[in-house]
């Protein structure tokens, strides 16, 4: 064992401030010596064991520092000198020399033999695994065969987001719906006396259940409540809601509001847009008078270029929102003083990925897995992992609403419609639990919108299904004429850059469809009306940024999946005189 003492020999240079929620740090100054202790306590200058790697860890730190002026996540830098942390301190429990491939597979196997014990999961080893690979070949340089004898695992335990029934959503929404409300009309009250209040001042109270509670800190408590709201109505992530900037207002052709919010997502390198709108598309109309307040209380609270719309206050001092700030909210006032239950006796808390897994299930049932693509914006892998389990409860009550069906069947030898009317099954649980007023606009395949869907074109559509036999009764077909929608009435065009993209696709094979037709004149007294209606009336009005933004993911990404070329549209083409003899 080494003697040499560690004398007061913290360096500053030697320890990173990272920029993350919880101001984390990466202080090399700990590798240096055995057991790695606190930042705190090496700087009081007691003695420590040298841990002889020196070299190594300066390497490391330069390697950090070198990733952060190229632009590196510090949360995955700071995830990165973690996992390193827990490698060392094992070597030193162990008395291993660091970063050796010797000490790299005792160590992995030792966390291969916990998962076999079950006290770790496959994913974490896989996550551990992964951490400490790159920090050994890209960050140290080492050589890639250390890694040889190492086991490799799969994620086969990592669990989706499971998304609330709606008995859960009956519980969550009107707590959270009443407690931004009161604190909203307090705040509106007297804006500056709770912005300089202390946070452990009590400033405002809160009503629920025939009970009066006095709040601290009521600025973050509404903003809380006011998170988790935006986050079903929006289906948007913690990181992006966080990021949201005080929104642009645009106008659109029937003279509604559209709020447009960007926000940067560093993994996929792209901006992305949370839309809210006047017209009631994909949210519910109620929403919209929410919205509009949590906008007048961001403002009020800071109204600055760079502010988010997400923030809090108190002492005088403006704060953005933090993943820390709805972890307090949660476990030290909500779990304190409220006690919610799922149905199987779980604890019930609000959480941003289930409201978002939520949405996601219910986007999906209704409106098909296209417009649930367009809501998450993830990649197809993500929305796998993550956003299609949906509830085990719900999964639970399908399946047995299933196998009692089918088992009726063959007792019966009936059709399903009569083994449901033999069991008294007049509601399937999953059509039950996704059972939602659809909102009156419409997404159709052209870009753009239908403010009545079911109006009395869409009736032509159903009466022809119904003589067909392909609609069972109640059943109703929407309105199809997607070239009869350029002129319409009823159509409205929503200023989001997906939808101007798909229909500039849609443009785009109308236009390249004219060797397609039999002569420059079919092409004209098919399309020609079109393509004057979108440039003339419907481009033009298209905010300069939103458009050129459409364009240039036209440009970049091709047509919408929608279209996927001039031949996507030859059924839009009507035959000649001629050929229909």
């Amino acid at each position: 064992m080494s003697e040499i003492a560690y004398l007061n020999g913290w360096k500053s240079k030697l320890c990173i401030e990272l920029d993350t929620e919880d101001n984390k740090k990466a202080d090399f100054n700990r590798f240096m010596v055995k057991h790695f202790p606190s930042t705190e306590v090496l700087k009081k200058g007691m003695q420590f064991e040298d841990a002889a790697r020196t070299g190594v860890i300066l390497q490391l730190k330069a390697r950090f520092d070198e990733a952060i002026q190229e632009g590196a996540s510090h949360a995955s830098l700071y995830n990165f000198f973690f996992g390193t942390s827990l490698y060392l301190r094992w070597c030193d429990e162990q008395n291993m020399t660091a970063f050796t491939q010797p000490s790299l597979e005792k160590y992995m196997n030792h966390l291969d033999n916990r998962v076999m014990l079950g006290s770790m999961k496959n994913s974490t080893y896989t996550q551990r695994l992964s951490i400490i690979t790159v920090v050994f070949t890209q960050y140290l340089e080492l050589p890639y065969h250390y890694f040889d004898n190492v086991v490799v695992r799969d994620k086969s335990d990592t669990q989706s987001f499971e998304s609330y029934t709606k008995n859960d959503k009956k519980q969550l929404l009107p707590f959270l719906r009443a407690l931004f409300k009161q604190t909203y009309q307090q705040f509106m009250v007297n804006p500056e006396k709770h912005i300089n209040a202390n946070r452990c001042k009590k400033t405002m109270t809160f009503q629920w259940k025939n009970k009066e509670y006095q709040l601290s800190g009521g600025i973050s408590k509404m903003m809380c409540a006011g998170t988790y709201l935006l986050s079903y109505y929006t289906y948007a992530n913690t990181s992006d809601l966080f990021q949201l900037k005080l929104p642009e207002k645009a106008s659109t052709n029937v003279g509604e509001i559209w709020y447009t919010m960007p926000a940067f997502k560093r993994r996929a390198f792209k901006s992305i847009r949370i839309e809210m709108g006047g017209h009631g598309l994909d949210i519910p109309k109620y929403s919209l008078d929410f919205f509009d307040k949590l906008l007048d209380a961001s403002k009020l609270i800071s109204d600055d270029e760079n502010s988010t719309l997400l923030q809090t206050a108190s002492s005088k001092k403006v704060r953005r929102m933090k993943s820390t700030t709805l972890n307090t909210f949660l476990r030290l006032w909500v779990e304190k003083h409220f006690s919610f239950t799922d149905q199987t006796g779980r604890k019930l808390r609000p959480l941003v990925s289930r409201f978002r897994e939520s949405g996601a299930q219910i986007t999906a049932y209704h409106q098909g897995e296209l417009a649930n693509d367009i809501m998450l914006n993830n990649t197809p892998n993500t929305r796998k992992k993550h956003y299609s389990e949906g509830n085990q409860i719900t999964n639970n009550g399908m399946m047995q609403d299933t196998m009692m069906i089918r088992e009726e069947q063959v007792k019966s030898a009936v059709n399903t419609e009569k083994a449901k009317e033999n069991l008294g099954i007049n509601v399937l649980v999953i059509e039950q639990e996704h059972k939602v007023d659809i909102p009156s606009l419409s997404r159709t395949p052209n870009g753009g919108s239908c403010a009545y869907p079911f109006g009395e074109k869409s009736k032509k559509y159903t009466k022809k299904a119904k003589t067909q036999g392909l609609l069972k009764e109640g059943e109703q077909l929407a309105c199809a004429d997607l070239l009869g929608c350029f002129g319409c009435p009823d159509q409205v065009i929503v200023q989001s850059v997906v939808d101007i993209w798909c229909l500039l696709s849609f443009k785009a094979c109308i236009e390249e469809s004219l060797y397609q037709h039999l002569d420059a004149s079919h092409y004209r007294n098919n399309f020609e009306n079109i393509i004057e209606f979108i440039d003339t009336k419907i481009l033009p009005s298209i905010h300069t940024k939103i458009r050129k933004q459409a364009e240039a993911k036209l440009d970049d990404e091709g047509f919408h999946p929608t279209w996927d070329g001039p031949k996507s549209i030859l059924h839009f083409i009507p035959k000649s005189h001629k050929e229909s003899k």
